[in-house]
């Protein structure tokens, strides 16, 4: 009978242990983590002050502005165009090579698409006439022969500039943050893409246009005239927005910080 009140009060004892233990862990680690959760809450407001900074009361025409996208078009279109002059009018007229090296220097690096790369293994000077021999130049049958050439005529790579470049590396050090919700940067990355994508789209953009140079600009005469508006408002007119994802990024950190029931309180 003592025995077996012996083994039960035992087992009482090391129970009430037991669960003071557990319940005494449970309270340091609370104590022990709250430090670092408070310290690693800073630094993700910290991450979140950052791309506020970056997103916030920015219009679609602002995040325009602010990739260099208007600059990008009009370089790129005017590359086009001076191979369409080199090909159709280089007796009428002459290019100055230094003043357009120039003109093309905000252009810092280019983009090729994965097809464009696959089919060509190194890059075509599109100012280099198709016809290099002046005899050849002079045939009747050249003119319709370099129109034939000049509509398969591909705007393969795109120059970007420091500026654009900028802002995606910002926005890749952004995203990058491990302690940003996953959510949040997967939003960041879609942002990013479009960026890549607008930039990309330019090369079909002025493919496309170029196909129409000898409509619109027929003479040497009308080349006087060339602007790369009708270009760029091409451009706008199939490019993605900014404004949606962005949208998504401040309501998802308005949502996970709860700022207005925050306000309210």
């Amino acid at each position: 009978m003592l025995d077996n009140i012996k083994n039960v009060t035992n087992i009482l004892f090391y129970a009430v242990i037991s669960i003071v233990t557990v319940l005494s862990y449970l309270q340091a680690r609370k104590t022990l983590f709250a430090p670092i959760r408070t310290e690693t809450f800073k630094l993700q407001l910290k991450a979140f002050e950052e791309i506020l900074s970056f997103f916030q009361n920015k219009t679609e025409s602002d995040f325009l502005q602010s990739f260099d996208f208007d600059r990008i078009v009009s370089l790129n279109t005017l590359e086009m165009a001076d191979g369409y002059v080199s090909n159709f009018f280089s007796d009428k007229i002459k290019l100055d090579k230094e003043a357009r090296e120039k003109t093309m220097s905000p252009l810092i690096g280019a983009v090729i698409s994965k097809e464009h790369a696959e089919k060509y293994f190194q890059s075509v000077d599109a100012n280099a006439p198709i016809y290099k021999n002046k005899e050849d130049e002079n045939k009747i049958d050249n003119a319709a022969i370099i129109l034939a050439k000049w509509q398969s005529y591909e705007h393969a790579m795109v120059g970007y500039t420091q500026q654009w470049q900028d802002q995606m590396n910002e926005l890749n050090r952004l995203s990058a943050s491990p302690i940003l919700p996953k959510q949040l940067r997967d939003l960041l990355g879609s942002f990013e893409s479009v960026g890549h994508d607008n930039l990309t789209l330019i090369s079909e953009v002025i493919t496309d246009c170029s196909k129409r140079m000898p409509e619109h600009f027929p003479s040497a005469s009308n080349m006087k005239d060339f602007s790369p508006s009708w270009i760029w408002n091409e451009f706008n007119s199939k490019r993605k927005n900014f404004e949606p994802t962005a949208k998504s990024i401040l309501d998802f950190m308005n949502n996970y910080l709860k700022i207005e029931q925050l306000m309210q309180k």
